[in-house]
């Protein structure tokens, strides 16, 4: 959508004119009324307009998308074999190839701003995380810019968030969805990565695509799936509600019986952190706590 059209939406959605007549006495240029008629926030019968929920547009133009990016692998391939048209597209075969291919095409053109939708962590776990530091260091730039997409469901023990660990340490933004359809990599400006059979993960093949059509489209489903993920939050250590306490003025007995447990557990909390802050008196450890918590928050 235009800048000029999602103004034009706001005003209206704050205005709701009943004609499309009223928008001079109201202030508005109805130019670009027609594009937010096309896109379906606005409905226009003679000169009545109404008006419908932004979340319902938005979901419906989510699931088109999502539609057509599930079919756009066959399409591609038959562009590909149409006799006068063609599209410039890279075959990739097995896991360990499609990572070199990407170190390989970075290294042609950085990446700008990656985004990577992965509906587990197999290839992740076994191909990417163990060489992805080395892989992504001479591009700091755009891997400030890097995100990606898990399903929930695949980060629940501490071996799945020690791979999550890996991508942020890498400068990933990393958030998480109820559902991830399908492996999909998007560069909007560089190119995208679609397997050849949509919702098959880990793919075994992909196919790299520059075509800019199909680059912005790649582009739009990933940001739908993005918008509507959450961000990943590294699980609290088991000592930080110990520390909370203590911060508080409790004691190690008071503590134990808030949290239903033993003394001595409470006192083993403590000394796990203190050994993560690398402190030796509860006075160092109170101190770094308390520092953490405002670079926090």
């Amino acid at each position: 959508m235009t800048e000029p059209a999602l103004r034009l939406l706001v005003s209206l959605l704050q205005t709701r004119p009943a004609r499309r007549a009223d928008l001079p006495a109201l202030g508005l240029d109805d130019g670009p009324l027609d594009e937010l008629i096309r896109a379906g926030f606005v409905a226009q019968t003679g000169d009545r307009l109404s008006y419908d929920d932004p979340a319902a547009v938005l979901a419906r133009q989510a699931r088109a998308t999502a539609g057509l990016i599930a079919v756009l692998p066959a399409l591609t391939r038959e562009w590909q074999n149409h006799p006068r048209t063609t599209v410039g597209v890279e075959l990739v075969h097995g896991h360990e190839e499609q990572w070199r291919a990407w170190a390989r095409h970075a290294a042609l053109t950085p990446p700008r701003a990656p985004i990577n939708l992965y509906p587990s962590l197999d290839v992740l776990r076994d191909v990417i995380a163990p060489s992805l530091a080395d892989v992504v260091g001479p591009y700091p730039e755009g891997m400030r810019h890097a995100r990606a997409v898990l399903p929930a469901a695949a980060v629940v023990t501490d071996d799945d968030r020690a791979v999550i660990d890996v991508l942020i340490r890498a400068g990933l933004r990393v958030r998480l969805a109820r559902r991830v359809e399908s492996w999909l990599y998007s560069d909007p400006e560089v190119l995208c990565a679609l397997p050849l059979t949509w919702g098959e993960h880990p793919p075994p093949s992909i196919m790299i695509v520059h075509d800019p059509a199909i680059r912005a489209l790649t582009a739009a489903y990933c940001e739908t799936v993005w918008q509507a993920a959450a961000q990943y939050r590294t699980p609290k250590p088991e000592f930080h509600e110990v520390l909370r306490m203590l911060a508080l003025g409790m004691s190690d007995r008071a503590i134990a019986t808030a949290q239903c447990t033993s003394q001595r557990t409470v006192e083993r909390r403590i000394a796990e952190a203190m050994a993560h802050y690398d402190v030796g008196t509860r006075f160092e450890l109170g101190m770094a706590w308390s520092a953490e918590q405002v670079d926090e928050g």
